[in-house]
């Protein structure tokens, strides 16, 4: 703002009579800031109370679930042998328990050293004479880790080394011992520890570790199992040895994926069946059913985003144009592609607009048109700008789309694309830099390319390739061509709409939804992965084709009698995978030789190392100077096993999950029905009654807020405070002024009152349950009454018995009793109410043109009345400042005036004077 020195002539306060002048302007300038200003309070206050409605929208609509009320509690007869939790899923009555035996870790007590060892001792130190020792560690699943001593290993690098194999170690120096365990529980998760020779098996000796168990002696046995005093011979059971467990372990593979496809093709072939079945009822033409079959297919954005032409074929996008069309796409059974150009453009039938981001629409002068909220009368939306002279212009904008068959030329772009010998991609840019596939960027320089950082500096070190070494690409964009006009294309999403509406009478919404489900299980069959080779008669291509032809020929029967057939054929499978995993077991130890190229370098050292493990494996189990550490212990990991109603069941844990039971194993109860422990699964009759309880809890605080706002105190003569209103009052004064305006903000709000009648009606509805109609009375649960109840809290509800309610504290308590004696009819009640409430809240959230989706109240309209006020506050400022300027001009005009006359007088005077 200009700074103005005014009255220096006249004497007057320029400044105070302008400022009267203009007062009127002023005076709606700030009519309008406060308007906004108590808008945008509004706007704060209703998503706050917004938030509150959605979250019990949400809550109801879990409760409306029968699951929400399945609760269950469990007892156990013997807390110290198992603990035992229920979830919803589980049934209700008493189970029979027995625990066999508890999982345990492997667990090695080493033989006690000497007092004087440590960490640092040697193996040396500890007596060992032996050279290149070699001790190996296995694991229950048969994997083996080889670990490499000499003499002078220490103690600690060797404790260190059974960590690295996956084992906890630790060496007590009070006890002078090396303990080794398992990091989990179960005959998998053990380990044993080996000699892998002969000196292994002397330096386990020294470290205290030669114990003999039964999964010491199985570890040996494993390795002697392939042994040959003949080596030929012992090479050659390695070799067959491997060569049966590749096969078995490639049969498993393949069996295990057929049996995942016949599994899943019981669903996919009812699916097929039913989806057929649906079509052919529809009454549709063969064409019209093949479009249903596609569109149902595709996800409602697909169906937004592509075309279908009169065929059934679908176009997606697939590029730009130079112009910004879309262009669409589809690739027929030959390989060949089509495109559709899709052109748009913004009438109101006489002008041209322009869509911006935002939703608003340019015209060809700038102005800008924003949506009215309003609709004309065939039902198209209007939209406005406000013209310099105030006046209020408006249009109906329709969007206008055409669409064109076109060809496509690619054309070279000038850029390249080179690829070096490793594969590696360096894609040019428009801004000279090239990027690299390794997430690099670089440059050409000298014939290379560079990579750079992300200032184009070359970086030190950093990769360098020669152009001359990679083959190189120019890269090429399609150019299209227009041909002429695409008929009978349009959004998929509007061929859909087409097909329901021709045929709405067939077309039912249960019938889409029913037929969308079965479309979707067929397709995820059928575009799942598949591992095997679709010449397979169990691969997933090989089994639809089957169903079609089946279908094809008998109808659902025929589909049913096919997959009968593929019951046999997963037994079969598991029999023969049962035999696979016997072999795989047998040779667990080869797994690494398996998973090696027999032609490296590696295999056959590894191959070597394996039958020297096999000879040393024989010499020691068969050896007479093998010294066992006797004190020392080794407890072998085991699994767990329980029987549940005479049912076994075994895992590697102590933990079951069974028919909705969490079975926690603590120790073993011995067999038979005198030593098994019972299990008692009932209602959770307090938690139903809490579910309760806690819904009505949010539905008071929440309408008890509501009529608390509804019925506020009036806030008549308080408007938002100005700026220089607000320099008059303390910051305390000015605190308790505007919380007088928001506290009344939704005083008689129109939406609120809609939205507590909605809610305060569902409440109070019957539900019938088994013929008799019930309401929230009938279980204790009731209002106090207008005149009873806590000012503002007359839609509250309050249960007789309540504990926790003064009010009702004393009453009998129905809704337990009722819960005890009838739960399925208070849970069908309560089902039933929620789910009617959900219902009128989500019918309150529904989009419209005043308001947005999961909202109660017109945000739409706030927002666009917000926009106006902005545009409004704008305009008045801007005839405020011309009003100003005006005035000014006239005062500086008579000031100048004056001036000069100041300056004749004087000069008259001077002149008189002499």
């Amino acid at each position: 703002m200009p700074i103005r020195i005014t009255g220096l002539n006249s004497g007057l306060d320029t400044e105070a009579i302008i400022s009267a002048l203009v007062s009127s302007y002023n005076y709606k300038t700030n009519k309008y800031k406060k308007a906004q200003t108590k808008l945008s309070w509004k706007q704060d206050a209703w998503k706050t109370l917004n938030t509150k409605i959605y979250s019990l929208y949400s809550s109801v609509g879990n409760l409306k679930l029968s699951s929400a009320y399945n609760l269950k509690s469990t007892t156990v007869s013997d807390t110290t042998k198992a603990t035992v939790t229920a979830s919803n899923s589980a049934p209700s009555g008493t189970q029979s328990l027995n625990i066999i035996s508890v999982a345990q870790a492997g667990y090695l007590t080493g033989g006690q050293l000497d007092s004087s060892v440590s960490t640092s001792t040697t193996l040396a130190e500890l007596g060992y004479t032996g050279g290149d020792g070699k001790i190996n560690l296995t694991k229950g699943d048969g994997t083996t880790t080889s670990i490499e001593v000499t003499q002078g290993t220490t103690v600690g690098s060797f404790i260190a080394s059974l960590k690295d194999a996956g084992v906890s170690a630790n060496f007590d120096a009070t006890n002078h011992r090396i303990f080794v365990s398992s990091k989990e529980t179960g005959k998998d998760n053990d380990f044993t520890l080996t000699g892998g020779n002969a000196d292994g098996i002397s330096a386990l000796t020294k470290l205290g570790l030669n114990v003999k168990s039964d999964a010491t002696d199985a570890t040996y046995t494993s390795y002697t199992q392939y042994y040959d005093a003949d080596g030929n011979k012992l090479n050659q059971n390695i070799t067959d040895a491997i060569a049966a467990y590749k096969a078995a372990q490639e049969d498993y593979k393949t069996k295990t994926a057929q049996n995942a496809n016949l599994t899943a093709s019981y669903g996919y072939a009812s699916a097929y069946s039913a989806m057929m079945d649906a079509l052919k009822s529809s009454g549709l033409s063969d064409a019209d059913q093949k479009k249903l079959q596609t569109l149902l297919g595709m996800t409602a954005s697909q169906r937004v985003d592509s075309l279908m032409d009169a065929n059934g074929n679908v176009y997606t996008k697939s590029d730009t144009d130079s112009l910004g069309n879309t262009i669409y796409s589809y690739k027929d059974e030959n390989g060949d592609t089509s495109y559709i150009r899709r052109m748009v453009t913004y009438e109101d039938g006489s002008n041209v607009y322009t869509k911006n981001e935002d939703g608003t629409y340019t015209d060809g002068d700038g102005h800008v048109w924003k949506a009215t909220g309003e609709k004309d009368a065939d039902g198209n939306a209007t939209y406005s700008y406000t013209a310099d002279d105030g006046t209020v212009k408006t249009a109906t904008i329709k969007e206008n789309t055409s669409y064109y068959e076109v060809t496509a030329e690619a054309r070279g772009t000038g850029y390249y694309k080179y690829t070096d010998a490793d594969g590696t991609t360096y894609t040019q840019n428009d801004n000279s830099t090239l990027a690299g596939s390794d997430g690099n960027t670089y440059k050409l320089s000298d014939g290379n390319l560079v990579q750079i950082d992300s200032d184009g500096n070359e970086v030190t070190g950093g990769k360098k390739v020669a152009v001359s070494d990679c083959t190189q690409k120019e890269i090429e964009k399609n150019v299209y061509h227009q041909s002429a006009v695409a008929t009978g294309v349009g959004r998929s999403a509007d061929a859909l709409t087409a097909l329901k509406e021709a045929n709405k009478d067939t077309l039912t919404d249960d019938f889409i939804s029913s037929l969308t489900s079965n479309i979707e299980k067929v397709n995820a069959f059928e575009n799942a992965e598949d591992t095997l080779d679709s010449s397979d008669s169990a691969s997933r291509a090989s089994i639809a084709a089957a169903v079609k032809n089946a279908y094809a020929a008998n109808g659902s029967a025929g589909v049913t009698t096919l997959t009968n057939t593929y019951a046999s054929q997963i037994t079969t499978n598991k029999t023969a995978m049962e035999a696979d995993q016997e072999v795989l077991d047998k040779h667990a130890v080869l797994s690494k030789l398996v998973a090696m190229d027999e032609t490296s370098a590696e295999y056959a050292t590894a191959f070597a190392d394996f039958v020297s493990q096999v000879q040393s494996a024989h010499e020691i189990q068969n050896g007479t100077n093998v010294t066992y550490n006797s004190d020392a212990k080794k407890i072998d990991g085991t699994d767990s096993e329980i029987t549940l109603n005479g049912i076994k069941y075994t895992s590697s844990m102590n933990t079951y999950s069974i028919n909705g039971l969490s079975i926690t194993a603590l120790q073993a109860t011995g067999v038979g029905d005198t030593n098994a422990i019972s299990i008692t699964t009932s209602t959770d009759t307090q938690g139903v009654y809490d579910k309760i309880k806690d819904f009505l809890t949010q539905y008071n605080a929440l309408i008890n807020e509501m009529t608390s706002l509804y019925n506020a105190d009036s806030a008549k003569g308080y408007e938002p405070l100005t700026d220089e209103e607000k320099d008059a009052l303390s910051d305390t004064e000015v605190e308790k002024w505007e919380q007088k305006i928001k506290d009344s903000l939704l005083r008689r709000d129109e939406s609120l009152e809609k939205i507590m009648s909605t809610m305060t009606n569902s409440m109070s509805k019957g539900y019938e349950v088994n013929g008799k109609t019930y309401y929230l009375s009938n279980f204790g649960i009731k209002t106090l009454g207008y005149f009873n109840a806590p000012e503002n809290q007359e839609y509250a509800y309050h249960i007789d018995g309540d504990s926790d309610d003064t009010a009702t504290s004393g009453n009998d308590d129905k809704l337990m009793a009722m819960i005890n004696s009838d739960p399925d009819t208070v849970v069908s009640f309560m089902q039933q109410l929620t789910s009617g409430l959900y219902t009128a809240i989500g019918d309150k959230m529904k989009s419209s043109t005043l308001s947005s989706s999961y909202k109660v109240y017109n945000d739409k309209e706030m927002a666009s009345e917000y926009s106006d006020y902005t545009d409004l506050i704008k305009k008045w400022e801007e005839k405020l400042q011309d009003k100003e300027d005006y005035y000014y001009n006239k005062f500086s005009a008579m000031e100048t005036a004056l001036s000069k006359l100041n300056s004749q007088t004087s000069s008259l005077s001077n002149l008189f004077g002499n």
